[in-house]
């Protein structure tokens, strides 16, 4: 099997699916019915929360053959390899995980579902309850990406700061798991994908602080910065706990870079409550924003809350939102420009005769620049300009390892 990036043609289309919002199932589906049309003779399988939320619905969606839940989407090897002779549009299920090759980042996925209820989300639902896959297990599936030339791995959870809560586990179980990663020969990056603020412990940061490959990036979900709309989402935190942890983790991370989710147009946000929410941005000074506008989710509690707020205040407040976040992000930006930066280098191809390799930084700042026969290779370069979303590098001052 072979994969290709150009779906046109293909034999087998995966569309994995998100419905965390009503504008994200409306997405999912038209990209189900463009992968159908581009790729009438293909076997179009369907994975992701759309496909557990609402199968039936997908089911009937003309030209899926295949759905498949999120506890198998990462297993088409095998799913795919008999995907011809399945009846029409079944589940699947209970199959061994495959061996694949990886990339140079690898995701390591250490647990799934969540608890929390959010009035927004339908991700318990989508999900389940919450599952921690085994340690050992991890740890081999680990070694085997490190092996095919994974040096940077990237734990990935829906709730990753509740590792092992499932078995009566805490922060130190998130602990052990990283130490034993580390202690993988190969492993030059440890990343965390997301977590929220009350797992960011003293411990975990300063098990972080003390350990180099621990990755100088988080991504801490805010949503917003308002204690009465946070209490109306049913976060568990509030202001002073969110920005507590921010500041105790800047002290123990210095150089920490920090990536959040912000909702705007929540049912009961008031133009004071999206006024705190741009203090907190000021104040945290994230250097990535990912900014959605409110839209009821069927089936969650919010769905029915009165209050709406309009759809043009909705925009108008993104507006101002995303205005906000590009400031700060050119800021972070430009402080990577004229000093050297680590880069692992993820990507080699050939450009309109020139060899371009890019990679990611530290705190997860694409870098583009020329170079050859450095695929895998943590290098050292100057950064020059800001170019899109990331930075153009010069050229190689070190190779600092290979």
């Amino acid at each position: 099997m072979e994969v290709v990036d150009d779906a046109a043609g293909a034999d087998v289309v995966v569309v994995n699916t998100c419905t965390v919002t009503r504008e994200a199932t409306k997405a999912s589906r038209s990209a189900i019915r463009r992968a159908v049309r581009a790729n009438p003779a293909a076997t179009v399988v369907v994975a992701g929360c759309y496909a557990v939320s609402d199968p039936e619905e997908v089911q009937a969606i003309e030209g899926v053959d295949l759905l498949v839940g999120n506890d198998d989407k990462e297993r088409f090897a095998e799913v795919l390899g008999v995907a011809r002779i399945l009846p029409p549009v079944m589940q699947i299920g209970g199959l061994r995980p495959p061996r694949l090759p990886f990339r140079v980042r690898a995701n390591l996925k250490v647990q799934t579902g969540c608890d929390e209820w959010c009035t927004f989300c339908i991700i318990p639902t989508t999900r389940g309850p919450l599952r921690s896959l085994d340690e050992d297990r991890l740890i081999a599936e680990a070694t085997d990406k490190v092996a095919a030339g994974a040096r940077e791995l990237v734990l990935t959870g829906v709730h990753l700061g509740k590792y092992t809560y499932d078995s009566g586990g805490d922060e130190r179980s998130l602990i052990r798991l990283f130490r034993r990663l580390l202690d993988i020969e190969g492993v030059w990056r440890l990343r965390l994908s997301s977590i929220l603020s009350q797992h960011l412990t003293d411990d975990v940061l300063s098990f972080m602080a003390s350990e180099s490959r621990m990755c100088r990036f988080l991504h801490v979900p805010l949503q917003a910065g308002d204690d009465d709309v946070l209490r109306a989402m049913h976060r568990p935190y509030d202001i002073a706990g969110f920005v507590d942890a921010i500041e105790r983790a800047k002290e123990a991370l210095p150089g920490l870079a920090l990536a959040t989710d912000i909702i705007v147009g929540f049912p009961t946000e008031s133009d004071a409550a999206f006024e705190a929410t741009l203090d907190v941005v000021r104040r945290v000074g994230f250097s990535k924003l990912h900014v959605f506008r409110y839209s009821p989710r069927p089936d969650t509690a919010a769905a029915s809350m009165p209050d709406a707020v309009p759809p043009e205040v909705k925009k108008e407040r993104s507006k101002r939102l995303i205005e906000l976040g590009n400031e700060i992000r050119a800021r972070f930006l430009n402080d990577h420009l004229h000093r050297p930066i680590e880069v692992l280098v993820e990507d080699e191809r050939d450009i309109d005769g020139v060899t371009v390799c890019s990679g990611q930084t530290d705190d997860f700042v694409r870098v583009w620049f020329e170079g050859r026969g450095l695929l895998g290779a943590m290098v050292e370069l100057e950064g020059h300009e800001v170019r899109a979303d990331g930075i153009r590098g010069g050229r190689v001052l070190r190779v600092l390892r290979r």
